[in-house]
């Protein structure tokens, strides 16, 4: 019971992490595909946010290979 627990989370946790980078994905081509280009701009908070998200991912498929 607790393993099926916390597969469901690491997956839930995977995804919600991909869809969060995946967003930030498409803010950094829409400011740059902008006309004229407007500078990407990220609050310190969203960037420690993004970096967490991208440390799980990386983590979860070094734990997996």
């Amino acid at each position: 019971m607790i393993e099926t627990t916390l597969i469901y989370s690491t997956t839930f946790l995977a995804v919600f992490a991909s869809l969060s980078l995946g967003r930030l994905l498409v803010s950094f081509l829409k400011a740059l595909l902008s006309n004229p280009p407007k500078p990407f701009e990220i609050e310190r908070s969203a960037l420690i946010y993004y970096g967490i998200c991208v440390s799980f991912l990386v983590t979860l498929i070094i734990y997996l290979v």
